[in-house]
């Protein structure tokens, strides 16, 4: 069996000293993460994937420069090169092992409103469908610059919970409740529309071919 590692950005890094509640919703995040990504792969494929998240994408990008697996890959967010704050020269050297999560890892849950409503079924406000929302209706998920906040004011409009006897808006929070979201989502369908997606799906395939 190959063991392939994924290095993640967002949630904590391993040496975080952060309170124990947001340790386990990073955990959460990372598992939620796992199951997506090895629904996509084979069980004959015969391959153990482990998913590792290290917080920022700067510590995601400096795997190359650790004494890690070569069946080390990486995962980020787009969004610091789509605004110029980090020049993809940067990562060019390792750039085939490396892979984007769109603009962010929030673009996939976008692309797939329906799992939204069927995460927080008991908390949706109104009839009207997430999918037409003037914030995502027939717009294509991969052009929404900022996502997080796009499906903060998704939630905020659509759903509502109960604390000390008031109804308020459920808010997001990527270290909170994004591994519901994830977990709805269906990976062959991201793998259509995402082609990062897929070449990820494709590069731990050819790990094992290689190792």
């Amino acid at each position: 069996m190959v063991e392939v590692s994924l290095l993640v950005e967002g949630g904590l890094h391993p040496n975080s000293n952060d309170s124990a509640d947001t340790y386990e919703n990073s955990t959460k995040l990372r598992e939620s993460l796992y199951k997506l990504l090895s629904a996509g792969l084979d069980e004959k494929d015969n391959i153990s994937l482990k998913v590792e998240m290290r917080g920022s994408y700067k510590a995601v990008i400096d795997f190359k420069k650790q004494p890690l697996s070569p069946q080390t890959l990486a995962l980020i967010d787009f969004d610091v090169f789509q605004r110029g704050e980090e020049s993809i020269d940067s990562i060019k050297e390792y750039r085939e092992f490396i892979f984007f999560m769109v603009q962010a890892m929030e673009s996939w849950i976008l692309s797939q409103p329906e799992t939204i409503e069927k995460a927080f079924e008991q908390y949706k406000v109104g009839k009207k469908p997430v999918a037409e929302n003037r914030y995502i209706k027939d717009i294509a998920p991969d052009t929404i610059l900022f996502p997080d906040k796009v499906l903060d004011a998704l939630l905020k409009e659509n759903f509502q919970q109960e604390k000390k006897g008031k109804l308020i808006p459920l808010k997001y929070k990527k270290l909170g409740n994004s591994h519901i979201l994830l977990e709805q989502l269906d990976i062959h369908r991201l793998k259509e529309q995402f082609i990062d997606v897929k070449n990820l799906l494709n590069k731990i395939k050819e790990l094992l071919i290689h190792a």
